[in-house]
């Protein structure tokens, strides 16, 4: 086994390329290769990770290849797609290369910007941001094909000021439009939504994310607008996860040899009113408006999040993790929860217990021949006289699965099962205010509470940046129920509504309430042209029985917003073109 080391030096000292984003396909091409044995130390349970910790990992798998650890042709071209588009920081270590001037179509299909603008100062580098998807369903209780297409342009800019502090902006406009009659928020297809302008068959949205970057003795220090994800899991993690949109935050990261620490405080938007939630009135405080010069002035609820993680390579093969996170709110910042070594349990304590506060617990296992294990257990509160009851204070969350690369000696293959159980309440709050989620997306896992997965995949390269993936799945989710005369009964179903006085039980029972069951089946093909540029196909079929209905089809949907539930099947094609995206 090749074991490559990341990084040199013992802190992160000078490294003020801004991140990688979390959907960028770097990241499940450095995991792979974290399952066969050429990374160690990575620290990928914390991101997302910066451009400079990319290439290094870059430059450990082609040193890696260049020993005992076989690559294959594919695994050789698309190595070289990432080290164009990451030239730049790798020039910065000493492994890019020298290019001369190339023409605007020459720049398009390098993968690197389409701008550059260098200064004795510092320089800049800017990109256009170009994405077109198109959805189409039918079945499973539609009277006509449903068609959804969406739109998107932006740009970004990055680069770095004399070495010493380093700059992102990105903003990306989107309008969907389709067959739908857009009335309501949730009637929209996408779900990481900040502000939302509808317009009949149109709706129109944006994300927009911005930064500074400090590098300091030992630590990494990040002030702006971003995301984050952290866990074992390559994508939809239990604690943190790239489901809601960026917001607001200062980041403090150390790393230290074996030992990564990092640090958030954030600034949350609360959701959007719901008639199910009568504490959460919307992003408005009622109480606190007023009237002047004939203009209802409506103040912001104030909603913060507070979180860090700890993370240490325990042995080369064996990455063990631990990470509190707190959201609280209608009331100002607490410094006790902006000290990034303060145990947060206690903290809470210490604040009243009024916050919604979850600790968890997760291990990256890779015992050689290309698998990796992981293991993620998340608890959102507990009664310690009362630890292994079912009282419906003892809220757990387990995620586990396994990547499995080159299968049985099948080159290019990956394999990946996982399953994720999320038990009644967790992520909701008895004060609405402080439930897990940022507007009315969930911060952590999609799956929501009262709910478990099963889920197989497989991804075979075909060539170059070109790939097939199949994907099947066994979903199960617990619903709350609406009685005769309109109430709520409440069995943990709902992310958006935790457990109320006068509720009928004080245990959870998992899977209680309206249950859906849903299998799907799906398979996606996706060419990489050029390294910014790629196209993808896809079609899922459905089976379920009592499924929430489109367009309102979430978990996160209110309650009084839903359209109903369906049974039978569902199809979904789908068909994506984008450069410089992810």
């Amino acid at each position: 086994m090749i074991l490559g080391s990341v990084r040199s030096g013992h802190g992160d000292f000078g490294d003020i390329s801004v991140n990688v984003p979390l959907q960028h396909w770097s990241y499940e091409f450095i995991e792979r290769f974290e399952a066969r044995g050429a990374l160690r130390n990575l620290g990928d349970g914390i991101k997302p990770l910066s451009r400079l910790a990319v290439a290094r990992a870059l430059v450990a798998i082609a040193a890696a290849g260049e020993k005992d650890l076989e690559l294959s042709q594919i695994e050789k071209g698309e190595l070289a797609f990432l080290e164009e588009e990451f030239n730049a920081e790798l020039s910065q270590i000493g492994k890019g290369k020298k290019f001369v001037s190339a023409s605007f179509k020459g720049r398009i299909k390098s993968g690197r910007p389409l701008w550059v603008y260098r200064h004795a100062q510092g320089e800049a580098l800017a990109d256009l941001r170009i994405r077109q998807q198109s959805d189409f369903f039918t079945g499973r209780s539609r009277h006509m094909g449903e068609q959804i297409f969406r739109h998107r342009l932006g740009g970004s800019v990055r680069g770095h000021f004399d070495r010493k502090i380093g700059f992102y902006i990105g903003f990306e406009q989107t309008r969907e439009q389709g067959n739908r009659n857009y009335i309501l928020r949730d009637d929209v297809y996408e779900r990481r939504l900040e502000a939302v302008q509808l317009k009949g068959n149109l709706a129109d949205y944006h994300q927009a994310k911005s930064y500074f970057v400090f590098a300091l003795p030992i630590f990494r220090l990040e002030l702006g607008k971003g995301e984050v994800s952290w866990g074992p899991a390559p994508e939809d993690n239990l604690g943190l996860s790239s489901n809601a949109p960026s917001f607001d935050m200062v980041r403090l990261q150390a790393r230290y040899g074996a030992f990564k620490l990092v640090s958030i405080a954030g600034f949350l938007r609360p959701c959007p009113d719901r008639g199910d939630t009568p504490l959460c009135r919307g992003l408005i405080d009622i109480e606190e408006s007023y009237i002047v010069n004939g203009i209802d002035r409506r103040l912001d609820r104030e909603k913060y999040i507070a979180a860090h993680r700890f993370e240490v390579a325990l042995f080369p093969w064996f990455d063990l993790g631990f990470q509190e996170v707190v959201v609280y709110g209608d009331r100002g910042p607490k410094f006790t929860y902006l000290n990034p070594l303060m145990f947060y349990q206690a903290a809470q304590s210490y604040q009243g217990d009024k916050d919604n506060l979850m600790m968890g617990l997760d291990l990256d296992l890779r015992p050689g021949r290309g698998v990796k294990f992981y293991l993620a257990l998340v608890v959102d509160d507990l009664k310690k006289m009362r630890l292994f009851s079912n009282d419906y204070v003892n809220k757990f969350s387990l995620q586990t699965g396994v990547l499995w690369a080159d299968p049985l000696g099948l080159r290019d293959l990956d394999f990946r099962a996982e399953y994720v159980r999320i038990e009644p309440w967790v992520f909701s709050h008895k004060i609405p205010v402080s439930t897990f989620r940022h507007f009315d997306s969930p911060l952590g896992h999609s799956l929501g509470p009262n709910s478990d997965r099963w889920s197989l995949q497989f991804k075979r390269r075909l060539a170059p940046g070109m790939s097939v993936r199949g994907v099947f799945h066994q979903t199960r989710h617990g619903d709350n129920e609406i009685l005769p005369d309109g109430s709520i009964r409440n069995v943990g179903g709902d992310l958006h509504l935790g457990r109320r006085l006068g509720d009928e039980t004080e245990t959870k029972k998992f899977l209680a309430g309206v249950l859906s069951k849903w299998t799907g089946v799906g398979g996606m093909i996706t060419w990489r042209i050029w390294p910014l540029l790629a196209a993808e196909v896809g079609c899922q079929v459905e089976w379920g029985n009592n499924v929430p209905l489109p367009p309102r089809w979430g978990r996160n949907v209110a309650r009084r917003n839903r359209t109903g539930y369906g049974s039978g099947r569902e199809e979904h094609f789908s068909f994506e073109l984008r450069y410089s995206y992810y």
